[in-house]
């Protein structure tokens, strides 16, 4: 196996114009962390000497290493080994762009829930407020470079093409200074003399994307066309982060903070007073349709009949009958992923399964649909795959819940908990499972080194190799 140093290789993160970043274990103990080597493109190479890249390189990590904060990541080494820089960060398995599921091939994204695109924001932004105080401008806020960590919070990344605002760097014509359609405009124009402003134009675009699922320059339309839980208050915000003129911007990080929290909070406000009308003066003032109903979803995708939300017409006692759901681990390719699990081209069901979950004891929930009987909460903090087989091994030593046939769930069976994205009055059901567990481990594997998993909070599917953190909610067919 390759290594760095004295640091064994375990995968290729990523790549981009300075360098590569890998997944690298710690000698003896074994820890994981992510190191960004400095390996410039042929372009960059050909454009800027060695000595210049050596010190940007440097800049970069001790720039990372003076930020103590939150929600920006920690700088662990600096070192040099076969006449090439590197430093060593922490490692977490998730982004931004991964929940999103932003790609090269794909404009179109994932569209995240309002809270917790404003939580991921107002992280991101106090992070900034830091960042903007010590005269650092990041110049490359997108998905990719925000981490999520086990935690469920964000940490800014790369910060290769940061500029501190006293410092005049002099660049190349033909080298690029951030990310298209992130990058503000007077960035694409004199990338070396932008403001803080350029960061929350940045991150505006961001904001909008993660809420529509569209980029603003792709859609032409306000937020609230796009999604209907956004009202004029959000078009307004978007309309100022985004102004072309530096000047019509927000002016700093904490003032956008507070805008983005008071929207937050018109929001919540805005629920409570949908969920507290009655059904029929909803629909009198436009709020729902008349046929509105809890939806079941379909379960055609896991070997039931076609309901699209509506009453079979089957008898309420065949309806109880339990749909079998595949119980069987597989080894599916990334290839055949979509097409086996019954996905979109953004991982998340082609069809939802229908359900009827009911708490039958303390910690456990039945679905009467399936027949499945699932932990309420599951394990409290995010485990490695190996580390999940072995939690449910410990499930059925104890024999939890009364019951010894604990075992990791499959994709299909983890797919009948995933329900669409909530609008309207569907904000206002009470979940039946602990909300902490959001990444979910399966026991399908995709090779023989990683394993797929549900983001239930987003309903898509993703692989991970068996080092990565996520949690467990252990399942039982023959209880």
């Amino acid at each position: 196996m390759k290594k760095i140093g004295r640091f064994t290789i375990t995968g290729l993160l990523g790549k981009g114009g300075m360098g590569r970043i890998y997944k690298i274990a710690y000698p003896v103990t074994k820890k994981i962390a992510a190191l960004k080597l400095l390996e410039p493109s042929p372009l960059l190479a050909s454009l800027t000497p060695k000595k210049e890249l050596e010190d940007m390189f440097t800049k970069e990590a001790v720039t990372m290493a003076a930020i103590r904060h939150p929600h920006v990541v920690d700088i662990l080494d600096f070192g040099r080994t076969d006449n090439r820089l590197y430093y060593v960060m922490d490692y977490f398995c998730n982004n931004l762009g991964t929940l999103m599921g932003e790609s090269f091939e794909e404009d179109d994204t994932r569209v995240v829930p309002i809270e917790k695109a404003v939580q991921y924001t107002t992280q991101i932004l106090k992070g900034l407020v830091c960042l903007h105080f010590s005269g650092i401008v990041h110049r490359d806020i997108k998905p990719a470079n925000m981490l999520i960590t086990d935690l469920d919070t964000v940490k800014i990344c790369d910060f290769g093409l940061s500029l501190r605002q006293d410092e005049w760097r002099r660049r190349h014509g033909s080298i690029r200074v951030g990310s298209p359609y992130y990058a503000a405009p007077e960035q694409e124009a004199d990338p070396d003399n932008v403001g803080v402003t350029a960061d929350l134009y940045a991150l505006g675009i961001m904001l909008y994307k993660m809420l529509t699922g569209r980029l603003p320059q792709k859609s032409g339309s306000p937020a609230s066309h796009m999604n209907p839980d956004l009202d004029m208050s959000w078009d307004r915000f978007f309309a100022k982060a985004l102004d072309p003129d530096p000047a019509g911007r927000f002016q700093g990080a904490d003032t956008m903070c507070r805008d983005l929290e008071q929207l937050a909070r018109d929001w919540k406000e805005k629920k409570e007073k949908i969920c507290s009308m009655p059904v029929a003066l909803e629909q009198e003032n436009g709020h729902v349709p008349e046929n509105a109903q809890q939806s079941e979803g379909d379960p055609a995708a896991y070997g039931g009949e076609k309901s699209d939300g509506q009453d079979s017409g089957r008898p309420a006692s065949d309806r109880r009958k339990p749909v079998p759901v595949r119980a069987v681990p597989e080894k599916i390719p990334l290839k055949q992923a979509r097409a086996f699990f019954g996905l979109d081209r953004f991982m998340q069901p082609r069809r939802y399964g229908a359900n009827d979950f009911v708490l039958i004891e303390e910690g456990l929930v039945q679905d009467r649909h399936t027949g499945l009987v699932w932990q309420q909460s599951g394990i409290w903090f995010p485990v490695n795959w190996l580390q999940a087989k072995t939690y449910v091994e410990q499930l059925i030593f104890r024999q939890f819940g009364g019951y010894a046939a604990w075992r990791l769930p499959t994709i299909h069976e983890l797919l009948t908990l995933a329900a669409p994205l909530a609008k309207g009055r569907d904000h206002c059901m009470s979940p039946v499972f602990d909300g902490e567990q959001k990444w979910l481990w399966s026991a399908d594997k995709s090779t023989f080194v990683s394993a797929w998993y549900l983001n239930l909070e987003m309903g898509f599917v993703g692989r991970n190799d068996f080092t990565g953190f996520y949690h467990v909610k252990a399942v039982c067919s023959a209880c």
